[in-house]
């Protein structure tokens, strides 16, 4: 089984080309009385540059997590978890979310099933990189993996 959390992400980005110069990426809060919060700033050196910006909403993985588990647990297979975290540092949040449902609401059933005998009983979060060396070495199935916007494009 795979699921994606294809929300948001760089399919809604907005860019612009600039030339030289610098960039800063600031969040106003919806309440005007607390102060903006600077996200990134840099300096552009080329004559060209694409600059992106976007965001990736996180309100829904609690939902996917319960439906690719549930699924999971239906077909008897293992769960993983695929995020290129170690490289994009904001998908860290989408791999706690997808942990703290699992740990509080699908560990124990999991455990039950003999499901996590593989995995250290634990549920294991892949780097999208080994996810896709996983899936040419696991021909015979037995697995589900939710992957994180970018990396469902594996």
């Amino acid at each position: 089984f795979f699921e994606r959390h294809a929300v948001g992400g760089e399919y809604g980005a907005g860019w612009k080309e600039v030339g030289k110069g610098r960039v800063l990426s600031t969040f106003f809060p919806d309440n005007i009385k607390d102060s903006p919060i600077v996200i990134d700033g840099r300096e552009v050196r080329d004559q060209t540059n694409a600059v992106v910006v976007y965001d990736n909403p996180l309100d829904n993985v609690g939902d996917l997590a319960h439906i690719f588990f549930t699924r999971c647990l239906e077909a008897n297979i293992v769960p993983y978890v695929v995020t290129k975290k170690t490289v994009f540092k904001w998908q860290e949040g989408f791999w706690q979310k997808m942990k703290e449902v699992f740990d509080a609401e699908y560990k124990e059933k999991f455990l039950a099933a003999g499901l996590l005998k593989g995995t250290g009983n634990e549920l294991v979060h892949l780097i999208s990189d080994a996810a896709t060396m996983q899936i040419i070495r696991w021909t015979g199935g037995g697995f589900g993996m939710a992957c994180h916007n970018y990396d469902g494009d594996m």
